[in-house]
């Protein structure tokens, strides 16, 4: 992997981002902040395809499912790169005027997993949820072992979230639609977890955290760890057989992925880097800058 930066523009939204995601069929970056939707292609051309100057209008912002988000679009952006799917625009709306949601202390966040099943996720509680005769219930609640969790990923063909907490403790969940079978404690970690993902077949689980990134092999049963290094790190991406690694004011550093993992390549940027995403099939990264409000694009 030669990572090559193109493009390092001023971005023309607010620092606060209401959503940044990766259209790997549009081949564009779909970037919103409260007055303005746009899609910002790998050659730094941009396509606006919303925008306000009604304050009113722009404060009414309802999230990922708002209604400015044309359909096309949404359905676009359903699959997350955690492997869970965000429910169908109706159904969050059915679930916004719910009791179920109007009385929940914490606002639950709510995802299609396999099988049409959704599961909720709130503060220390996982629910199965279900919709009956026009109302939502928790069909079945499990509470998360060990401290807060702070990230999540859902396997890519079997009923299994791993999580990782604040303290770096990492955890499988099974479940079904009835419930939830036994938690299983994977690890102790160095320290907090930040995030994870599986391989496209499911047989890898990676694991990033402050200070480290750590591989481990699932045979559908059981994960075994079978490398790790020691790394500065805000979050990473997947592409073919590296980990791209976003380091914050540290750069980026490539890690080739084999039955160990080894740092090929690095790079310094001009800003320190908050977000990271991928477009794989255009072979192109944008990172996003608060400190400067500035994008750059990388070639690869």
């Amino acid at each position: 992997m030669n990572l090559i930066l193109s493009k390092v523009m001023p971005s023309p939204l607010d620092v606060q981002l209401q959503l940044a995601y990766a259209l790997e069929n549009t081949g564009a970056f779909l970037m919103a902040d409260r007055w303005k939707i746009l899609l910002l292609r790998p050659n730094g051309a941009m396509d606006l395809i919303w925008q306000t100057t009604d304050e009113d209008i722009a404060y009414k912002w309802r999230g990922f499912f708002d209604d400015r988000l044309a359909d096309p679009v949404y359905d676009e952006i359903r699959q997350l790169t955690n492997g869970f799917r965000l429910l169908p625009k109706e159904d969050y709306q059915r679930m916004e005027a719910s009791g179920l949601f109007k009385k929940a202390s914490t606002l639950p966040l709510l995802y299609e997993v396999h099988d049409g099943a959704w599961i909720a996720f709130a503060g220390k509680k996982i629910s199965v949820i279900k919709w009956e005769e026009g109302h939502a219930s928790e069909h079945a609640i499990t509470k998360t072992k060990g401290k807060d969790p702070i990230c999540r990923a859902l396997h890519p063909h079997q009923n299994l979230i791993v999580y990782g907490t604040n303290h770096g403790e990492l955890f499988a969940q099974p479940f079904d639609r009835n419930g939830f079978g036994k938690t299983i404690k994977i690890i102790e970690l160095p320290n907090t977890c930040y995030q994870i993902a599986f391989s496209g077949d499911g047989t890898r689980l990676f694991v990033g955290g402050l200070g480290y990134i750590k591989m481990f092999e699932y045979d559908g049963k059981s994960f075994s760890e079978i490398a790790s290094i020691s790394s500065a790190l805000r979050s990473f991406e997947l592409a073919e057989d590296y980990l791209v690694l976003n380091k914050g004011m540290h750069g980026i550093d490539v890690i080739k992925v084999t039955d160990k993992l080894q740092r090929i390549d690095s790079m310094d940027l001009p800003f320190s880097i908050d977000k990271m995403l991928s477009l794989g099939p255009q072979r192109t990264f944008l990172l996003t800058s608060g400190s400067t409000n500035e994008w750059a694009l990388l070639n690869w």
